[in-house]
């Protein structure tokens, strides 16, 4: 990773596997900051675009969010980046109270809502899993069926 580096649209696809449309779309919806441009109008990206775009897939490949909901998580945690800048700064308590506070309550959120999410996935595999335990009993059935009738086949030869 190199920090000062620009990366053109090509070179960041094919790092991030994706296609040079899922970045402009990217950008279309604002996941992304708008993306400088050279002077002949290609898109470069710097390291810490790539690095938001990086957390999107993963958000997107690992939990099965949707754009709308990484829209949301991303706002939170660029409110959680602006508040921790504003302590950083040495405001007055009462202001760190209020915006450690309000941090609190959007990582509740945000907690509260994986939560949901993996409570959702659970039952879902609970009930593909359910599935394929009948289908597997269904088909040692069905298996032990057709030996009895291939034996006494056999059998009767």
């Amino acid at each position: 990773m190199e920090r000062g580096k620009l990366w053109t649209v090509e070179a960041v696809a094919e790092r991030l596997g994706v296609t040079p449309r899922t970045l402009h779309y990217y950008e279309e919806k604002g996941l992304i900051p708008e993306v400088p441009r050279t002077p002949g109008g290609h898109r470069v990206y710097d390291e810490d675009t790539i690095e938001r775009i990086e957390h999107i897939l993963r958000l997107k490949e690992a939990l099965g969010y949707s754009l709308q909901e990484i829209r949301s998580i991303l706002s939170t945690e660029d409110q959680l980046k602006t508040y921790r800048a504003r302590i950083a700064e040495g405001r007055e308590p009462e202001h760190n109270v209020q915006m450690l506070s309000e941090s609190v309550r959007l990582l509740e959120d945000v907690v509260r809502h994986i939560d949901d999410k993996m409570m959702r996935l659970a039952a879902m595999r609970e009930h593909y899993m359910d599935r394929l335990t009948r289908i597997r009993a269904r088909l040692e059935r069905e298996e032990e069926a057709t030996k009895a009738v291939e034996f006494q086949d056999q059998k009767g030869e």
